[in-house]
């Protein structure tokens, strides 16, 4: 019977596989790892060579490694079965002491865990298969490192145990030299950014605890590219376009109250009258619209209006006049604002102004029809800059974000 299952599917067809917690008929609990393709066959056949080799590398150490165990599945695909381990994972101990007895046990605990595999005098040796796997490496000071290295060996993959930790998912292990501060770089990574509760301990810099240079982090950080390159192959995950399609991660709160602001701000419009004493509020009036949608008004001036000042919104923007008038005859208008090449206005003032000096009209309504994008930090020098930087700013998000506004008239400009 399943109980659970994964799908680790977000990599090359080759290391594609899926993992059952299962229970068999005696209600025992198993867990059961298979090919999501058949191409992962191999993939699953060498967690048992891997097991055996750690199993005979680390004896002795602290470190015990979890039972796999080859079995054929009804369908005559094989799959690895290994004993279902209950107990506190490393990382889930490291928080507690954290929190209970402060970073000086932290760090204690870790040395502890880091002494059962990275006592080795065994030099590295870059071979044709590590480049494969993690690219070409140059290290200023010697590197050591075990014949054999999975190097997964992650808190959050450690259960405790008497004897010390059981690793329980290595299914990442090389049987070539890879550099053993290489693994301790995925612990101690993985661990601190791991959670945003560990905040603390990134700004503490745990690297340098435990002797592992800015220069070997770089080293190390170009090695973890290459692994996640080579176990991608030509798939290409979501998270891998997060950064096109999200702003990034954000903190909440700001992230609320500064789209909130910028919302009301793009959701007013104020309309001032000069009756001969010129703009100010006692002869306004405040139009609330709907942001990001084309905006149309009638404005019925009072008597005496000689000037219109027109307030599109109350933030940094773009802004499109897609149409002005007083009886259907077309008004002109200045602005504190930019010209864009193709008419629109760019201002970069969040009190941004549109007047109509000439009522031609005398007292009939003012037909207005506009549109208003917000603009913000490096939008704005990139807009703002309109002297011979097109050609770069046309590869920006800030330049695709302008291209949405403008609409067919810039698929045509471009041209």
């Amino acid at each position: 019977m399943i109980i659970y299952t994964k799908y680790s599917n977000e990599r090359r067809r080759e290391f594609c596989i899926r993992t059952d917690i299962r229970m068999n008929d005696a209600k025992e609990t198993y867990v059961c790892k298979l090919p999501a393709f058949p191409e992962a066959k191999d993939h699953i056949r060498g967690l048992m060579a891997a097991c055996q080799g750690l199993q005979a590398d680390l004896a002795g150490s602290g470190l015990t490694v979890n039972t796999c165990m080859l079995e054929t599945e009804p369908d005559g695909s094989i799959a690895a079965h290994f004993p279902f381990c209950k107990g506190w994972t490393l990382e889930e101990k490291l928080d507690t002491i954290w929190k209970r007895e402060g970073e000086e046990a932290l760090i204690k605990e870790i040395q502890r865990y880091f002494s059962m595999f990275a006592n080795t005098k065994e030099p590295f040796v870059e071979t044709e298969a590590f480049r494969q796997v993690f690219g070409t490496v140059q290290f200023t000071r010697p590197q050591y490192s075990r014949g054999i290295s999975d190097i997964d060996m992650i808190f959050a993959n450690a259960l405790e145990t008497e004897m010390g930790y059981e690793l329980i998912d290595y299914e990442w292990t090389f049987a070539f030299p890879i550099p053993v501060r290489y693994l301790l770089y995925r612990c101690l990574y993985y661990y601190t950014l791991g959670n945003a509760n560990r905040d603390a301990l990134v700004q503490r810099n745990l690297y340098e605890v435990f002797d592992i240079t800015e220069e070997e982090c770089r080293q190390f950080a170009a090695m973890e590219r290459q692994f996640q390159a080579y176990m991608l192959g030509d798939y290409i995950p979501v998270w891998q376009l997060y950064d096109c399609i999200s702003e990034g991660v954000l903190p909440i709160r700001p992230m609320i109250e500064q789209g909130g602001a910028r919302e009301r701000a793009m959701r007013m419009v104020d309309v001032f009258f000069d009756d001969g004493r010129g703009f100010g509020t006692w002869n306004a009036t405040r139009y609330q619209v709907a942001p990001g949608s084309r905006v149309s008004l009638r404005i019925s001036l009072p008597d005496g209006t000689k000037a219109l000042r027109i307030d599109p919104c109350a933030a940094r923007c773009v802004v499109r006049v897609e149409s002005l008038t007083q009886g259907k005859e077309s008004l002109s208008v200045s602005a504190n604002a930019a010209m864009a090449p193709n008419g629109d206005y760019i201002f970069d003032t969040e009190d941004p102004q549109l007047i109509i000096s000439g009522l031609p009209h005398g007292t009939e309504p003012v037909e207005i029809t506009f549109r208003a994008e917000p603009i913000d930090g490096l939008a704005r020098e990139v807009l703002l800059n309109q002297s011979g930087q097109l050609a770069w700013m046309e590869q920006t998000k800030v330049w695709k974000a302008y291209r949405k506004l403008k609409g067919d008239g810039a698929q045509r400009q471009e041209k």
